[in-house]
């Protein structure tokens, strides 16, 4: 696998799980998902935990084992920059994300 392939897969897939993880709060859930009722934390926790593990192995995949690892750790910061960015500015992107776990 190509190493931009890897890390362009990587940084999605973490931005997926720290947007789940942002998501399985009550409190953000009620802001992006206002008329829906929260489903709970295990699910989306659960979901987090996947798709952050599914970007560790990408990476370690792509990258090697010890680049793949710190290229996870170092993508947490713009990755969690960017949920915090869609949190505040545009939340019916987020939204697509919530549907798939309302009842």
């Amino acid at each position: 696998m190509p190493e931009w392939l890897a890390s362009g897969v990587g940084l999605g897939l973490q931005t997926l799980g720290l947007a789940l993880l942002a998501l399985s709060q009550a409190g953000h859930w009620r802001q992006v998902m206002q008329p829906h009722a929260f489903p709970g934390t295990r699910t989306l926790r659960l979901s987090a935990l996947l798709a952050s593990g599914l970007a560790w192995l990408v990476g370690q995949a792509g990258l090697g084992l010890a680049l793949g690892t710190l290229f996870w750790v170092l993508a947490l910061v713009p990755c969690g920059l960017g949920v915090s960015l869609l949190l505040c500015w545009r939340k019916s992107s987020l939204q697509l994300l919530g549907r798939c776990f309302c009842c």
